[in-house]
């Protein structure tokens, strides 16, 4: 069992979990860079570069996906709570959709806010 077959889906709740293990590692990495941004407010000039680079309209698409992995990673894990509670099992396919959309318009909301926070 290869690190791909940790991928691989046969079917659309199996796409979900692939995803919900690819945002949760992107996540993780991304805990990890905001960690290391945050040791750097010992250093001003450290702290001024770090904050210049991300605090830009360049910056913004990478913040827009981190939206969209937060958010699609939350609502996936409360679609998979209420399903291991065991409810709603016979919808199982429009919670799926309806979560999926829930996650599109939080991240289009998200991201235009971001956006014009920025003088879009």
């Amino acid at each position: 069992m290869g690190l791909m077959s940790w991928f691989k889906y046969r079917s659309p709740f199996g796409m979900a979990f692939m995803f919900q293990r690819l945002t949760g590692l992107i996540l993780v990495f991304y805990l990890c860079l905001h960690l290391a941004y945050l040791t750097s407010l010992q250093e001003r000039e450290l702290y001024e570069y770090f904050t210049s680079v991300t605090v830009s309209k360049q910056f913004f698409i990478f913040d827009s996906m981190l939206i969209l992995c937060g958010v699609f990673h939350g609502l996936n894990g409360i679609r998979i709570i209420i399903h291991e509670l065991g409810f709603a099992h016979e919808h199982r396919n429009a919670i799926l959709v309806l979560f999926a959309f829930l996650a599109i318009l939080a991240w289009l909301y998200g991201s235009y806010i971001m956006y014009m926070a920025l003088g879009g």
